[in-house]
């Protein structure tokens, strides 16, 4: 009789060679991630501490393109602060947006939920998303945006959407809400 604590003489297997059939689903896709997001990613480090120009051998620098970046470039800075505005005002509203709206369609009947999931999912899938907005912020008078302000008498000539730096973000802001809105909202309707 064996005592607690007390193997009989087995080895327990080893995690891999055990889970082997796990592993082998997992497999393709850690090759897939690691050839095209993981190493590009590391070289791309490796290549930010030297001067590369692709036609000559990378010259090491150490962190002078840092320097250069925080100290010198003005640019930089501006890119920065754009990031880092839309992506605190999407980030939470995005979010804040979809658990809204979700719960809401959830009160639906089934029919009529399905529907209207079809619909605010549908900026995922579609392809033309580039297309619609370009239509939407045309700077002439024909763009819907234009177009129905200049009717309703709010603006006395069109507004250029995307060139001017005053209406820009903003413009941002509202398409990136609306192409990141339907992910989140399909994954909390599915909680729901």
């Amino acid at each position: 009789m064996k005592r607690a604590g007390e193997t009989a003489g087995r080895k327990k297997p080893i995690a891999l060679i055990r889970y082997w059939d796990d592993y082998a689903f997992v497999l393709p896709y850690m090759l897939i991630f690691t050839v095209f997001t993981v190493v590009p990613v590391l070289m791309s480090i490796g290549l930010s501490f030297t001067y590369f120009n692709v036609l000559e051998p990378p010259r090491f620098l150490g962190l002078q393109n840092y320097f250069t970046l925080l100290l010198d470039d003005s640019l930089f800075m501006t890119a920065l602060k754009n990031t880092l505005l839309l992506s605190v005002v999407t980030g939470p509203v995005g979010f804040f947006l979809s658990l809204l709206l979700a719960w809401l369609v959830n009160e639906f009947g089934p029919k009529l939920r399905a529907l209207l999931t079809l619909l605010f999912y549908a900026p995922v899938i579609s392809g033309g998303a580039y297309m619609i907005w370009q239509i939407i912020y045309s700077g002439d008078s024909y763009g819907v945006l234009n177009g129905i302000l200049l009717d309703l008498g709010i603006i006395y000539s069109p507004i250029q959407w995307l060139t001017d730096p005053t209406y820009m973000m903003a413009a941002a802001i509202i398409l990136v809400l609306w192409m990141s809105f339907g992910s989140g909202f399909l994954s909390l309707i599915a909680g729901f």
